[in-house]
């Protein structure tokens, strides 16, 4: 099953989610991300404050290098769309006349990158990368998704 997690730029939460439920390593569970304005991003690969969390919490081999443009071609191959805002389903929807059999809409909101000192950015995308984590963990749960025994 492949789960397709979509935000806006696809360098913080959808990265975020990827590799968390990646690093679950189940049996037959693919995440991917990206953004549905990902090509439109001037801010590099990923976002500092996403790469440090990945980093924290051992992540970085289920990271991917770049962000990921959302396209009807990937939209197609999901199992499993998490769209992280209702904007961004009815982005594919009207841009790529798509309807998913199967989506989920979670509505984590973005950071406010104008508005925060370092500190309070901090702060913030801990306390997001614990909610994305919570609904990764609830989701693996609902699904019933299988893990891989543990190498000996």
């Amino acid at each position: 099953m492949t789960v397709h997690f979509i935000c806006l730029g696809n360098t913080y939460r959808s990265r975020l989610a990827e590799a968390y439920l990646n690093s679950k390593r189940l049996v037959n569970v693919k995440a991917v991300s990206s953004g549905v304005h990902a090509s439109g991003n001037d801010k590099g690969p990923i976002s500092w404050l996403t790469q440090r969390l990945i980093e924290i919490h051992t992540l970085v081999p289920f990271e991917k290098p770049n962000w990921t443009q959302t396209t009807k071609l990937l939209l197609d191959s999901a199992d499993l769309i998490i769209f992280f805002d209702r904007n961004y389903y009815n982005y594919c929807v009207t841009q790529f006349k798509f309807h998913p059999n199967l989506f989920e809409i979670w509505d984590i909101g973005d950071l406010d990158t104008n508005s925060r000192d370092d500190g309070e950015k901090i702060k913030a995308t801990e306390e997001t990368f614990n909610v994305i984590r919570k609904k990764v963990d609830d989701l693996v749960g609902r699904k019933k998704f299988q893990s891989r025994p543990m190498p000996s």
